[in-house]
């Protein structure tokens, strides 16, 4: 799998970004492992999670995923460096926002000592407060690089108007502002107002310019839609215990672009997940899409859209 300089660091990023949000609970220790392996043997080495996966499990376990990461990492024996991302600023039960300087300071410890390391590559903020200045969150991060306990950091889930202004204190004042950006972004076009939490920030057309313009790594999440171009779904027949997947992504247009992707594929020879993934890797930006994998065969269809690119042609045909 191709790997790319996410721009302003030194991490050579696998194009492929795997999530993890289900090892170590609904997936168990060994098959966690077998899927981590899997990725680093085809040639990934970029990983997302975050505190609190998946505390809203009923099993008594929390921050799961990082405890699961932390043992692997433990274990792991030489070969190509990991690049860890995790997140935190996290909602919990008790306080949905949490971006005070403790919040972060607490969440970090916390993510340091379940993935047992001294340092996170990629320290992102899980959810904006915009009732908090960023120049104090800009300043608490950066004072967190300092002491080495993060390399680099990002946000998700922020309006490209705050990430403009946080950007802009951080040049003013000569420091490090965000090197990427996590936001919900397919070639699908979702019904969000079917979504239950309205604070998750989609991509629109005035955020990829500014990524286009300023080449800041967009890293999404729900990049495969759920999995709506694998080829499983279809007009009119909602699959059972699909309901609510089918009230967030069944429309015409998705339907539409389905129909193009899976003509694209034919003639590719690909599956049309991976050209739907590829998609999101041929825009004039860095892209590292975020995948969720539960199984070997879906993981390695998956890392095989790393190494392929569509023309711009093809890209608006998708669009279109």
């Amino acid at each position: 799998m191709l790997k790319q300089r996410i721009p302003g660091t030194d991490l050579d990023a696998s194009l492929i970004c795997m999530g993890t949000v289900s090892l170590g609970s609904t997936i168990d220790d060994q098959e966690s492992f077998r899927l981590l392996d899997t990725f680093v043997d085809l040639g990934g080495n970029f990983l997302d999670t975050a505190l609190n996966y998946a505390d809203w499990l009923d099993n008594g376990v929390k921050a799961s995923s990082e405890k699961l990461l932390g043992r692997w990492l433990k274990q792991r024996k030489g070969g190509d460096r990991i690049i860890l991302g995790t997140k935190g600023a996290c909602p919990t039960a008790e306080r949905f926002f949490r971006l005070k300087r403790e919040d972060i300071l607490s969440d970090l410890e916390k993510s340091l000592t379940h993935l047992q390391t001294d340092c996170i590559d990629f320290y992102w903020l899980h959810r904006d407060d915009t009732s908090e200045p960023v120049e104090g969150i800009i300043d608490v991060l950066n004072e967190q690089v300092q002491a080495g306990k993060i390399r680099y950091f990002g946000c998700s889930n922020w309006t490209l108007e705050r990430i403009q202004e946080a950007q802009q204190y951080a040049l003013q004042q000569g420091k490090q502002g965000f090197s990427g950006n996590q936001m919900m972004w397919s070639l699908a076009d979702p019904n969000f107002e079917k979504f239950a939490d309205k604070t998750m920030v989609l991509m629109d057309e005035q955020t990829k310019a500014f990524h286009e313009q300023v080449e800041l790594a967009a890293v999404p999440f729900s990049s495969q839609a759920g999995g709506f171009f694998s080829g499983r779904y279809s007009r009119g027949v909602i699959p059972q215990g699909k309901e609510d997947f089918a009230n967030q992504y069944f429309n015409e247009v998705n339907f539409n672009r389905l129909d193009r992707v899976q003509e694209v594929a034919r003639q590719l020879g690909q599956p049309s997940s991976v050209i739907a993934l590829s998609y999101m890797l041929s825009q004039p930006f860095p892209v590292y899409p975020i995948i969720g994998s539960h199984t070997v065969q879906q993981l390695t269809e998956s890392c095989a859209a790393g190494d392929l690119r569509l023309d711009s042609d093809t890209v608006r045909y998708l669009e279109a």
